[in-house]
């Protein structure tokens, strides 16, 4: 699936992304993962389950359709906004909630994170 494809999906399954997504050059993939990243998080603090699940399904269903550009705004810029953002203290429920595939990505970009913690702290930095 092309970052195009991905992102005109997007767009018809969430049309109230649709400015802030075309606003954002159409070669910065991250940055336009992270508008949906950003919808999804307020979707959190609302406490939308309907919404949010409707979000997760998009990401599910497409997973294995995306090119390496996209996987990697999945987990960089989708993934890390759910982790580290301000809703970050209260993802375990909606992690429960996240389907197969998305569960594992984000399962395994907050194990890459923790690593990455760890090493910090293990060289005294």
């Amino acid at each position: 699936m092309s970052d195009e494809d991905f992102f005109e999906d997007l767009i018809k399954s969430f049309p109230t992304l649709k400015t802030d997504i075309e606003e954002e050059d159409r070669y910065l993939v991250h940055m336009r993962m992270e508008v949906f990243a950003g919808y999804t998080n307020k979707l959190i603090e609302e406490n939308n389950i309907p919404e949010i699940t409707k979000c997760f399904d998009f990401l599910e269903s497409r997973i294995d359709l995306m090119n390496d550009t996209l996987k990697n705004a999945l987990n960089v810029s989708y993934c890390e906004a759910l982790l580290l953002g301000k809703n970050a203290n209260i993802m375990a429920p909606i992690v429960q909630i996240m389907p197969t595939k998305l569960s594992v990505v984000y399962a395994e970009y907050e194990q890459y994170y923790e690593n990455i913690l760890k090493r910090h702290r293990d060289s005294g930095q």
